[in-house]
């Protein structure tokens, strides 16, 4: 079935070639090489070329943009060959070192004659690589989030999606829960509104927890420390690994892991400025400017910064964010680099509500409330703050190995006050009686300190080049606050409210005390860890990647009567030298088609409780895997098919109408877990100018007796992004489409809320997104419509449910200069 998809996905007549096998670099004047480069954009051209003759080519992203090859094919030498792959593009080239060529514009008056100038060797050079900026591709050339080794998606032996800088561009997307709306495999399930804990995402049949920033884990067992509110202004990339992956985060929950990599400096000069404006008074600028700050290009800084403002198709409902990000890189000698950073960003949705609609009313009958119902009172507000300080060095030696240290401080605080119609109790359609108003509010302040040392390069061994990489990292992760009152403290605060559809239209209730109790909160939680993996290439077809991870883990928690008492702590988990392996095993079928299967254990520390408040054991397990993954035009394009099964012990299973003694829900652990599907992704160029994104899943999640799990999530969902970069008479302009469709979803009663303990359902939900851009030189102008057809639609079901955005327009102008 996984061949029959790949060939139906690839056969198209263009992409069948020959591609060569790399080459590993030499002198450039002396070199002969085997190019084989079909007709292409230039852009994924020069990706191709680099590939195949082992060359670093620079250039200014603007330069090379909606111009096309004719490609290149034979033996000659690399400067022939990048001569001939430039001729008529109106470009030339120069060589700043011995493996490097810098693109230039050709003069006028020579077009179409490429000027080969001496050896001048002029600071850092700029390689096409892993960075998506200024690519125009939905793909990358390398990532590392999975395995710590620089590999390509067709190399790495896991399920892996990377949104590009182009795709969230031309999505229009400002943060990551669209992000991961738009990635194969992962299913959203948004039953409250933006910045609550009601907003989820789940990948084979497990919740999303594991979240890092540049490689950096935020801890998966302390609340506040989500990123699911993040703008993506600052980011060049998000790279989703699914399935296990403890051997680099440090805990395998089974899900996803989901990687932020930040916007690096560049040596040349480039900035923008941009302003949207949209539906539901949405007012958005965002400025980034970027270059070298000395001459020389030895100091490179980048600044960016961004303000949102806009309502929301919910009444009352209004969202404000703000962004600053700067980073300072510094050449300290032509092989050590030192980088400093600091990342700021504010959240703040103000008339929110942590519940979504109820589903059903009192006769049984569904609800079909307006998309506008909001069940939250006017004075709901959801609030949060991010301060991350980062810095490190690299150093390469002169035999290609890699040693860098990287440390983050980053400080968080939060302050949600929550008050709201708990959308779980029916409510009589004609009198609206039978609701409940919950109240209550959460604050904290959280600190996380982390540091990580690796190295990674090449050794040498049986006359065959393999790759080694090692490290160790320390975090410690710190939560305290106030208690306050909430529905857990008395009928003050779950108290019966007459008539639901009075709160629904203007939002007014009573609001009880909500001020401290006296007492706190807090907790804190030590990693510490030996890593490493290595890519063995025993023959020219066959790697052999193996990894482990040698962790410890200790939780703590502590009680304090008030500001003066001491401090009670109470040892939650600790775990010792726990191992973690990893084990893959790629073979090229063809100089396109490669075969894997990977292995990862599980180990994940839980916050779930049960009814006596004591937290669950870790869930422990495996997950297995196996594919095929195809790359044309050297990366440009790659294609992967995977099948999974995930085995799991201790897996959290709510205990219907149960309570922890801080009123939050009671789980139990069930063995027996499993989890199985299969997933198929493109994502890259088909054919010069036409960019594709996209796949489909199925999951099937179920208990040790073979009954279904979390039903409320779809089964399988199709998600695909398409656009065109015109050229010739129509240049400059690019359109675009986005289709999503999920399978039926349901949720059964089994708390006895709804009457005659019925079941929801929901019938499969497609829906349309179009884009359409236009670039005047300097300045481009953008339109986005999502949700073309204006589908209704819960976006989220769990015993209440939360309607998916309706029909919205975005209008964009961006200033290059």
């Amino acid at each position: 079935m996984m061949s029959t998809a790949l060939v139906a996905l690839f056969a198209v007549p263009s992409l069948v070639y020959a591609e060569a096998k790399l080459k590993t670099s030499v002198l450039a004047q002396a070199k002969s090489v085997d190019l084989k480069i079909p007709a292409q954009s230039l852009t994924n051209a020069l990706a191709l070329f680099g590939r195949q003759s082992g060359m670093q080519v620079s250039v200014d992203a603007e330069l090379i943009r909606n111009k096309n090859t004719s490609g290149v094919s034979g033996e000659m030498s690399v400067q022939d060959g990048l001569a001939r792959l430039l001729a008529g593009t109106g470009l030339t080239f120069r060589m700043t070192d011995t493996n490097t060529a810098q693109l230039e514009a050709l003069p006028a008056a020579d077009n179409g004659v490429i000027m080969l100038n001496p050896v001048n060797v002029e600071g850092q050079a700029v390689a096409m690589g892993a960075t998506t900026e200024g690519t125009d591709s939905y793909t990358t050339g390398s990532a590392n989030t999975s395995t710590g080794l620089n590999l390509s998606l067709r190399e790495t032996p896991q399920s892996m999606s990377v949104i590009t800088r182009a795709r969230i561009d031309d999505q229009a997307i400002d943060e990551i829960g669209d992000v991961l709306d738009e990635t194969v495999g992962i299913s959203a399930n948004r039953t409250t509104g933006l910045g609550t804990d009601g907003v989820n995402y789940y990948s084979r049949g497990f919740e999303v927890q594991n979240y890092q920033v540049d490689g950096i884990a935020r801890p998966t067992s302390i609340y506040g420390f989500e990123v699911t509110t993040s703008d993506m202004a600052a980011y060049d990339r998000v790279e989703i690994v699914r399935g296990a992956s403890g051997l680099m985060n440090g805990v395998g929950n089974p899900s996803a892991t989901v990687n932020l990599v930040r916007k690096r400096p560049t040596a040349e000069s480039q900035a923008y400025f941009k302003g949207q404006t949209g539906s539901w008074d949405r007012y958005r600028v965002e400025g980034d400017v970027s270059g070298s700050l000395v001459e020389g290009d030895k100091l490179r800084g980048r600044l960016v910064s961004a303000y949102q403002e806009n309502d929301s198709f919910v009444d009352r409902e209004h969202l404000e964010k703000k962004l600053l990000y700067g980073i300072v890189e510094a050449d300290v000698t032509e092989d050590t680099v030192l980088t400093f950073g600091l990342e700021y960003q504010e959240f703040e949705n103000s008339g929110a509500a942590r519940s979504g609609l109820p589903l059903v009313f009192t006769d049984g009958s569904k609800t079909d409330l307006p998309r506008s119902t909001n069940v939250g009172t006017e004075w709901s507000n959801f609030q949060n703050d991010t301060m991350n300080i980062f810095s490190g060095i690299e150093h390469t030696f002169d035999n290609q190995w890699l040693v860098a240290v990287n440390a983050e401080y980053s400080h968080r605080h939060y302050d949600e006050l929550m008050g709201f119609l708990n959308g779980s109790n029916a409510i009589n359609k004609d009198t609206g009686a039978g609701a409940k108003l919950y109240a209550a509010r959460w604050a904290g302040e959280l600190e996380q300190y982390s540091i990580d040392a690796r190295a990674n390069g090449p050794v040498k061994l049986f006359e065959r080049e393999h790759e080694f990489m090692f490290g160790v990292n320390y975090s410690l992760s710190q939560d305290h606050g106030p208690n306050y009152p909430g529905w857990w403290s008395g009928n003050a605060y779950s108290a019966t409210f007459p008539n639901a559809f009075t709160l629904y239209e203007t939002g007014v209730a009573n609001q009880p005390y909500l001020g401290p109790t006296g007492s706190h909160y807090g907790g804190d939680i030590q990693q510490s860890a030996l890593f490493g993996a290595t890519r063995l290439n025993p023959m020219d077809d066959l790697a052999v990647i193996l990894g482990s991870r040698v962790a410890n883990w200790k939780e703590r928690e502590f009680t304090q009567a008030n500001s003066q008492a001491e401090r009670q702590y109470k040892v939650k988990t600790n775990e010792k030298n726990v191992w973690v392996p990893y084990a893959g095993v790629v073979v090229d079928l063809t100089d396109q088609l490669s075969t894997y299967v990977g292995y990862t254990e599980i180990f994940n520390p839980q916050t779930n409780q049960d009814a006596s408040g004591s937290a669950l054991p870790p869930t422990v397990g495996a997950s297995y895997e196996t594919g095929l993954k195809a790359e044309f035009y050297g990366g440009a394009l790659n294609a992967s098919a995977a099948l999974f099964r995930i085995e799991q012990d201790n897996f959290a299973v709510a205990i219907p109408g149960a309570v922890t003694p801080s009123g939050g829900q009671a789980y139990r652990a069930a063995s027996g877990t499993t989890s199985e599907g299969f997933e198929i992704e493109v994502s890259g160029e088909v054919l010069p100018g036409l960019q594709v994104g996209g796949g489909f899943n199925r999951t099937d999640v179920k208990d040790n007796n073979d009954d279904p799990l979390l039903t409320n999530i779809p089964r399988s969902s199709f998600k695909m992004f398409t656009s065109y970069r015109f050229s010739d008479d129509l240049e400059g302009l690019t359109v675009g489409g986005n289709v999503r469709w999920q399978g039926r979803t349901s949720q059964s009663d089994t708390s006895n809320l709804w009457p005659n303990n019925d079941s929801f359902v929901q019938g499969a939900v497609t829906t349309v997104d179009l884009m359409a851009r236009y670039k005047l030189s300097d300045v481009t102008l953008a339109l986005n419509i999502n949700n073309v057809f204006d589908e209704k639609y819960y976006s989220g079901l769990s015993y209440s449910g939360r309607y998916g955005e309706p029909r919205s327009a975005t209008l964009s102008a961006k200033y290059d200069f």
